[in-house]
This record gives structure tokens, C-alpha cells and sequence, in this order.
């Protein structure tokens, strides 16, 4: 957290931005506190985007809505007409930039800092970093900054949910001092970057000139572990609660889905981290080895071409159906009878507990660190070895060749997704926050 330089380092110099001013910080009065933990803001990076921060912020956000509480989001920009996950009109949805462009839809509007029709003051302040942490996204910059603090600063206290380090920082920064700054870690501690983790220690211990954050959550034990660790002697910061929030389930958990089609799913962003390459190479002896049965990837993401010229050279006809994005993933998942993940690592996936949910059997590499916390080998599911390919064919062929073993895990993923129901989740949330009010 720099809101200043600091000398010595060996970083290089950021730009400053013009405009910004990051060391009046935090307001000198404590707002009115009552019906706080009524009021609830999360800030989400990309809130228009099929990613799995956003559905399991939207699920929360629903849930809370309907109960009678204020809900209110906060996102980096609007990029389409609407989000593509259902939100309760009573939440509200607010933008920080409007990048969606009604005459191409389709194309979203330049970044302020390219966009030659914008104003230059503005272009300017796009064009400086974000001053909140070292090492923030290059979505961040000093214009963000602004607009984050005009949007935090003025409201009422509440409970202020942040799903990336530079909101986290935002929040103790800019929101009124007496509401309640909740960070849930939505990505696994170890890509975590450095400079991020650093941030995230400071606002849990209290140090540099942000007031600290009431408490740091994870979405798995074991990076609850490694957080723990890393923060050290928590005796200087008593008021810092620390612990495991998991991701509610955005489907309602019901009858098993029929595990009778012979269908293969996987879904998510297609990039690097979910390692779809590593599913088509496990895939393609299958190919031949099942001819009747189908893999189906949902998702769009930078490595669409990649994939699709992977495909392509595997040569297996039909047998690998490239989907693209999908709103019927519910219903997809429903008429499938495996879920497959390849994934390098992960917070607590969504996509996979959405597929417990329906009661569709999952076979994942053990990465760290959500499938883990999800799948008990052999009992609701399947994992295998992190990387190792041959492993995943192994494991896809013996459910593909078994329906009473499929049947079997299906009845227990079941009962796993029943924990991560959505009003469970919320009671855990609202509860934390009544905690720490009372605890005040």
C-alpha cells in the first residue's frame, strides 16, 4: 500500500496523478451506525463479465435483497447492456466507467486514456497508476482511484465486501469509518503477486495510514492456512477476524441430474489459469476409445483461437464441441453426466460446486486449492494428480465406463452442495458482520 513514495526501494517511480489526492484519507467523524449491517456494498472487478467473482457476488447480493436489506455493487465498468448473470432489481449496479456502446454492442468503447473524444484531463488521469498498491491490475489507474473514492465517500456506514486487494485498500481508505470492511481472497494465495499479499497484511495488521479492515477471508481452509501464516503474531491487531467464507451455489440443489447422456462438460474463462489444453490432450484418446460420447467446453476468454486450432489438428470430428459463452449452463449441466476440470489453480470454483449442485460427478486435478476442499476422492468425485494428463483420461474413461459409480458420486455431490446453499452463505456473512459490530 504506497500512498506515497517510498525512497529506497528499488521500485520505479510511479506517475503521479494529477488531481488525486491520497493523503487525506479518512474522514474525522463516525457516521450514524444504525441498521449498518443492512447496508451492504461489494466491489467487483469485472461485474458484466461471466467470471466467477461476479456470479457468486450476484448470488449473495440476491439473497441479501430479498431478505430486505440495501445492496449495492460496485464494478470497474459496464462493457454490455446488461450483467450475464441475473441480478435482483432491488440491487443496485453501479459502474465506475460506461464503456458499452448501444451502436456496437458488441465492441465495447475505448479506455478513457485512448479514447481521443474524451476529456484530457481525464484521458491524463487514465493514463497515471493506481496509487492504492504496488503492483495493482492495469484495470486500476489514478482515474479509478477517483472515482472509487467519489463513490465510497458520503455514503452511510455498511458493510463494505472487497473481492480484490486494491478495492480492500479502497475501502479502508475512502469508506466511512464506521462501517464494516470485510476482504474475501477470491484467488488462491500462491499466484497471489507479492505486492498484493503485502497490501492485504498491512490493512489486517493496521499499518500505513488506511484504517485496517475488520476481516481477511479465504474461500478454502488450506489458503486460510496459508494466510494465517503469513500474517504472523495477529496479537497486535485484535480486532482482525480471520476465516473461511466458501461461494454459495447459484442453482437450486434438487433431484440428481439423470447421468444418462453421454456428454462431458467443462465451462469457464479460457485462458491459462483453467488449462482447457490440458482437457483436449486427455480428451483425444477417449475420442476414439468412446466414439459416442461428447466433451463440451463452455466459455469465451484470449485463448479461443489457441483451443479451437487444438481441436482442429486433434481430429475428432464432433466429438469436441467448442460452445462459447452460454446462458443455459444450468440446464447444460443438468443433461451432462461428468464434469471435467483442468484447471492449474483455483479459489473455491463456482463452475465446479454448479455442477455438484446438479449432482454431476466430477473428475479435477488435485491444484491447489479449491477442488480439494470440494471433491473427496473416490466418495463425491474424483481427483487426480495435478498436470498429469494421463491421469485425467484414466479418470474421465473409468466414470464414462461405470453409471453406478457415476450414479453413486452424483448422490453425494449432492449432499456437498447442499452446505454451500446460498441463504447458508448469507447467514454466515450477516452474522460475521453483527460480530464485529457488537464487538466494537
Amino acid at each position: 500500500m504506497t500512498p506515497t513514495d517510498r525512497p529506497g526501494t528499488g521500485r520505479r517511480k510511479q506517475r503521479r496523478a494529477p488531481g488525486v489526492d491520497y493523503a487525506d484519507t479518512i474522514a474525522t467523524h463516525r457516521g450514524d451506525t444504525t441498521g449498518l449491517t443492512r447496508r451492504w456494498t461489494f466491489l467487483v472487478p469485472s461485474a458484466y463479465a461471466a467470471g466467477g467473482i461476479a456470479r457468486t457476488v450476484f448470488t449473495t447480493a440476491n439473497t441479501l435483497a430479498e431478505r430486505g436489506h440495501d445492496v449495492r455493487i460496485l464494478t470497474l465498468g459496464r462493457s454490455s447492456a446488461e450483467p450475464k448473470f441475473r441480478l435482483d432489481p432491488r440491487v443496485e449496479l453501479v459502474a465506475l466507467q460506461d464503456r458499452y456502446d448501444p451502436a456496437n454492442p458488441g465492441k465495447p468503447r475505448r479506455a478513457t486514456k485512448n479514447d481521443p473524444q474524451a476529456d484530457p484531463a481525464l484521458r491524463e488521469l487514465d493514463r497515471a497508476e493506481s496509487r492504492l498498491v504496488d503492483g495493482a491490475k492495469k484495470t486500476f489507474s489514478a482515474l479509478v482511484d477517483r472515482l472509487l473514492r467519489e463513490q465510497l465517500e458520503g455514503r452511510p456506514p455498511g458493510v463494505v465486501v472487497s473481492t480484490r486487494p486494491e478495492f480492500a485498500v479502497a475501502a479502508a481508505l475512502w469508506s466511512d469509518p464506521g462501517s464494516v470492511l470485510l476482504h474475501q481472497e477470491h484467488l488462491s494465495f500462491v499466484p497471489r503477486p507479492e505486492p498484493l499479499r503485502a497490501a492485504l497484511r498491512d490493512l489486517a495488521l493496521g499499518r500505513g495510514p488506511a484504517r485496517p479492515i475488520d476481516a481477511l477471508l479465504t474461500l478454502t481452509e488450506a489458503d486460510h492456512e496459508r494466510w494465517t501464516d503469513y500474517l504472523g503474531d495477529t496479537s497486535v491487531a485484535p480486532w482482525l477476524r480471520t476465516g473461511v467464507i466458501p461461494n454459495p451455489t447459484p442453482f437450486q440443489v434438487g433431484e440428481p441430474a439423470p447421468l444418462e447422456n453421454k456428454v462431458v462438460i467443462a465451462a469457464g474463462r479460457l485462458t491459462a489459469q483453467k488449462g482447457f489444453e490440458r482437457l483436449v490432450d486427455a480428451w483425444t484418446p477417449l475420442a476414439t476409445s468412446h466414439p459416442d460420447w461428447q466433451l463440451r467446453i463452455y466459455g469465451d476468454g484470449q485463448r479461443w483461437d489457441d483451443l479451437n486450432a487444438q481441436v482442429a489438428a486433434a481430429d475428432v470430428g464432433d466429438r469436441i464441441l467448442m460452445g462459447g459463452v452460454t446462458d443455459q449452463l444450468e440446464s447444460e449441466l443438468a443433461n451432462s453426466s461428468i464434469y471435467a476440470m483442468s484447471s492449474r489453480y483455483e479459489g473455491l470454483p463456482m463452475v465446479l460446486l454448479e455442477a455438484l449442485s446438479k449432482g454431476v460427478p466430477p473428475v479435477s486435478f488435485d491444484c491447489p486449492e479449491g477442488p480439494r476442499q470440494l471433491i473427496d476422492d473416490g466418495v463425491n468425485g474424483l481427483l487426480v494428480p495435478e498436470g498429469d494428463v494421463p491421469a485425467l483420461t484414466a479418470g474421465l474413461r473409468r466414470l464414462m465406463d461405470d453409471a453406478e459409480l457415476r450414479r453413486r458420486l452424483g448422490v453425494r455431490a449432492l449432499d456437498t452442495a447442499r452446505d454451500y446453499e446460498a441463504p447458508a452463505v448469507a447467514d454466515r456473512w450477516i452474522a460475521l458482520a453483527e460480530e464485529i459490530l457488537a464487538d466494537r
